[in-house]
């Protein structure tokens, strides 16, 4: 997980009652995105969170050979 600088988030943000990214307290973040140097779960809203967090990897099939 990505550790992020609690230096200029408002409160909210740091107690998880606002985005990280937008500030949006409604509807409440509820996707973990990092944490904060003292291990507390940084919350982003589900928009936001799409942004920041990787994608999944997809997995590779190989098509089928014709014998």
């Amino acid at each position: 997980m990505v550790t992020f600088d609690p230096e200029g988030m408002s409160s909210a943000q740091l107690f998880g009652e606002a985005c990280v990214v937008c500030h949006k307290k409604w509807p409440r973040p509820r996707v973990r995105v990092g944490r904060f140097p003292d291990d507390t779960a940084v919350l982003a809203c589900a928009d936001c969170a799409e942004a920041i967090l990787p994608a999944p990897q997809a997995t590779v099939v190989a098509f089928p050979v014709k014998a």
